[in-house]
């Protein structure tokens, strides 16, 4: 029987060399960041497979939970839209879908939240950082 977790960290682990691989093109210190959450990843991936190895050998009915790869469809189109759109429109257009996909029904507290979170996002990356976010057509 394939073992499904073992396929889904594999897949992660990849996806993080993938990450760190094309994140070493960047410029000015850009790389920063998205290596060192890859990194973070792959640790946590590796853990995650021998914390529960021996759980994920003792479960005989394997229900696949699709959330997580439907997240990261979501994200995936997200890095994409960034080129096309724009920094700031893309993250509300994912933050907006990411919430209501994972349970935030309440549309108030996702514009309050978005309300809060933009203008810090501006502040810390464009005004403290003195980084060039990608703009798209729209912003």
């Amino acid at each position: 029987m394939i073992n499904v977790h073992l396929i889904r960290n594999i897949f992660i682990f990849f996806i993080s060399l993938a990450v760190i691989y094309i994140s070493n093109e960047y410029t000015n210190y850009a790389n920063l960041l998205p290596t060192f959450c890859a990194i973070s990843i792959i640790i946590f991936t590796i853990l995650d497979y021998f914390q529960n190895r021996e759980s994920y050998k003792l479960k005989k009915n394997v229900n696949i939970n699709l959330r997580p790869f439907i997240i990261l469809l979501i994200s995936f189109v997200y890095v994409l839209s960034i080129l096309v759109l724009g920094f700031f429109v893309s993250t509300i257009i994912f933050f907006i879908l990411s919430s209501y996909y994972l349970g935030v029904k309440n549309f108030k507290h996702i514009f309050f939240t978005l309300i809060i979170l933009i203008p810090f996002m501006y502040f810390f990356f464009s005004l403290f950082l003195k980084t060039n976010l990608p703009r798209g057509f729209l912003i």
